[in-house]
């Protein structure tokens, strides 16, 4: 990490220059995203679309642009890295256009973004080091990365609180109010615009991002890595070998919350054969070299309790993205223990390379473990209603309400458990060829070990095209309704509209009562209005009436909880006669 002696405008101009030589491609990302801050912050409007893509692929492309610098700025042919950075960054750029027209994430596209973004930033830490022997230098760089992405946070986040205090101290001292606007556009200059580019300035460069000499640990860290990494990872182990002893004893299978603490003893003796890479290669250490040459040995056994415990809740309850994620993990961690084993812990650098590569691989495309887990869910779920006795697909609502009933509790809350997890954690296409847009499902759903969602959710907005007063009325109101409860009169949803009396169009009320009426409609009904279950809409309007007063939607989020009851809320038009 560049150590930066002297501060003035002089100094800073020229470290913001030699970062923007370096990084020009994501230094143009930052500066524009800091612009486009500034326009939404002084009430510039874009579409919701627009926003956006122009927030995530500003945010993301600087990043990508950062990892591609570092990956190409050793070609020895400018031509070569000017093609590699330029092509990937097309492929980015359509991406993030194909994203930014999706109306509604569902849970499997927010893991794919996720997990890429997580990919990038991690290449940052290794994309140089792809050559032989190039552990000390990784780890050096590697360190002083995390240490760059501190001190620029750090130093954002101070300057952000220091000039947030300036700006209310003359609120305070000379009674001049300062605008939210300025507050916004003090954060988009610290956090936006100064904390990246101080980043970028503070990566390695030159001699300084390839060191090969061992760096002497102060007594403080090294004190930190045997007295407090080296015994809380003894406690985990203690304790997992202890309940293995229990399980041999008691002749039982492992319970699922094992793997958790499993996975955590991995994270620990990972992160600790790291933080002493150093350490193992210097004389005078041989704690180091013993312990961390052990401990991959010392958790094959548990990754073998931790397998066995995963298998059982997948042959119990069935798959799930957490669960073949979770065992995509088991596999990983058994190559990470035999590589260290073999290797004697060298090139520790393919250990977050080949976790950005697999998670990115499990969680893009076709063959992506929630692809998979969709794909079998729909096959089990279609052969286990076929034979309970649905014939006909997809299912009305009315079919699948009396279907319920009929067959075995045990069979229908299986069924409707995983229903309920593929339109929650899938999007209601998923159930499309199975269940018509009237079927409401979780009634019967049971959360055991995440197989279903806690709730399903109907939204909708724009309902209403026109705003004719229908026959028979003569006022209209707007109204905005919110609410929730218990399910009343079987599945139907009391929803109380209030609004304020009409002038001079109610007798009998002044002009500031408040006058409540009452509507009943069934969870189907929104159902069929939901944006993600019929995204061209309906001809006809959200309407409910009951008799004395009508209805018509125009916006609603509605919320069912699995034995819980409903919550909504809305706007629409009241018309009253």
């Amino acid at each position: 990490m560049e150590k930066i002696k002297h501060f003035s405008l002089r100094v800073i101009v020229k470290r913001f220059a030699q970062s923007f030589k370096r990084f020009p491609v994501a230094m143009i990302f930052v500066l524009f995203l800091a612009c486009f801050m500034f326009f939404l912050n002084h009430g510039g409007k874009v579409s919701a679309r627009q926003e956006f893509f122009l927030i995530f692929y500003s945010a993301t492309g600087a990043l990508l642009a950062v990892a591609l610098s570092l990956f190409t700025e050793d070609f020895k042919r400018c031509i070569v890295a000017t093609v590699v950075q330029a092509s990937v960054h097309a492929l980015w750029l359509g991406v993030s256009i194909y994203l930014s027209g999706i109306d509604r994430f569902s849970v499997p596209q927010l893991i794919a973004v996720v997990a890429t973004v997580v990919a990038i930033v991690l290449a940052i830490f290794f994309i140089c080091f792809y050559r032989k022997d190039q552990d000390l230098p990784f780890w050096n760089f590697s360190i002083r990365m995390a240490v760059s992405i501190a001190v620029s946070v750090v130093i954002g986040m101070v300057l952000t609180l220091g000039l947030l205090l300036l700006a209310e101290s003359f609120n305070l001292l000379f009674n001049i109010s300062i605008g939210s606007m300025v507050y916004g556009d003090i954060w988009t200059v610290c956090m936006l615009l100064v904390a990246p580019t101080l980043f970028m300035l503070l990566i390695p460069n030159g001699k300084n991002k390839y060191l090969t000499e061992a760096p002497e640990f102060s007594r403080f860290a090294k004190g930190v890595v045997q007295y407090l990494f080296l015994p809380l990872l003894g406690l985990y182990l203690i304790t997992l070998y202890v309940y293995a002893a229990k399980i041999l004893f008691q002749w039982s299978l492992p319970v699922g919350g094992v793997s958790y603490l499993v996975s955590g003893s991995m994270a620990l003796m990972v992160l600790l054969i790291y933080l002493s890479y150093p350490l193992q290669r210097q004389e005078g250490n041989r704690l180091f070299q013993r312990v961390t040459r052990w401990l991959p040995v010392l958790m094959l056994p548990l990754l073998t309790l931790m397998t066995v415990a995963i298998v059982r809740r997948l042959t119990d309850y069935g798959i799930t993205m957490s669960r073949l994620y979770l065992l995509v993990f088991n596999v990983w961690c058994y190559a990470v223990c035999l590589w260290l084993i073999f290797t004697r812990n060298k090139r520790i650098w393919l250990i977050p390379a080949s976790f950005a590569v697999i998670l990115f691989l499990i969680s893009v495309g076709p063959q992506s473990i929630a692809n998979i887990t969709r794909r079998q869910l729909v096959k089990d779920t279609r052969e286990a209603l076929v034979s309970s006795g649905i014939k006909q697909f997809p299912v009305t609502g009315e079919q699948y309400d009396k279907w319920l009933k009929q067959v075995d509790p045990d069979v229908a809350r299986s069924i409707d458990s995983k229903l309920h997890y593929m339109q929650q954690y899938y999007g209601f296409d998923s159930t499309h060829d199975l269940l018509a847009q009237d079927v409401v499902t979780g009634s019967m759903a049971i959360d055991v070990s995440g197989l279903s969602a806690r709730s399903t959710h109907y939204y909708s907005t724009g309902l209403i095209s026109g705003n004719t007063v229908p026959q028979g009325y003569s006022v209209m109101t707007y109204v905005e309704f919110d609410g929730g409860g218990s399910l009343a009169k079987g599945d139907d949803l009391l929803i109380n509209v209030r609004c304020n009396a009409a002038r001079g169009s109610h007798k009998g009320f002044s002009e500031d009562e408040q006058v409540e009426y009452k509507f009943v409609a069934s969870p189907k009904l929104f159902a069929q209005y939901d944006r993600e279950r019929n995204p061209q809409g309906n001809a006809n309007p959200l309407t409910i009436d009951n008799g004395k007063a009508l209805l018509i939607i125009n916006y609603y989020s509605l919320s069912i909880y699995i034995d819980e009851g409903y919550s909504i809320d809305g706007n629409g038009l009241l018309f009253t006669r």
